[in-house]
C-alpha cells in the first residue's frame, strides 16, 4: 500500500468514526437531559441508541488496528 492510500484510508476512518462519536455523544446527551426530566422509559431508547454508535466504532476501531498491523507487517 502507498502512503497515499494509506493516508486517505486514515482519513476516510477518520470522517467515519468523527460521524459516529457526534450521534454517540448525542445520544448520550439527550439521555442525560431526559433522566433529569425523570422521563425514565424515554432513557433506554437513547441509551440504546448510544450503544449502537459504540458498537460501530469498535468494529471501526478493530479494522483500522487490522490494517496498521497488516501495513507494519509489509
Amino acid at each position: 500500500m502507498s502512503t497515499s492510500d494509506g493516508v486517505q484510508k486514515r482519513n476516510a476512518f477518520a470522517a467515519c468514526t468523527a460521524f459516529r462519536i457526534e450521534r454517540l455523544e448525542a445520544s448520550l446527551n439527550q439521555a442525560r437531559e431526559i433522566a433529569v426530566q425523570e422521563e425514565l422509559d424515554a432513557v433506554g431508547r437513547y441509551i440504546e441508541e448510544a450503544q449502537g454508535y459504540l458498537a460501530q466504532i469498535q468494529v471501526l476501531h478493530e479494522e483500522a488496528l487490522e490494517e496498521f498491523s497488516r501495513a507494519q507487517g509489509e
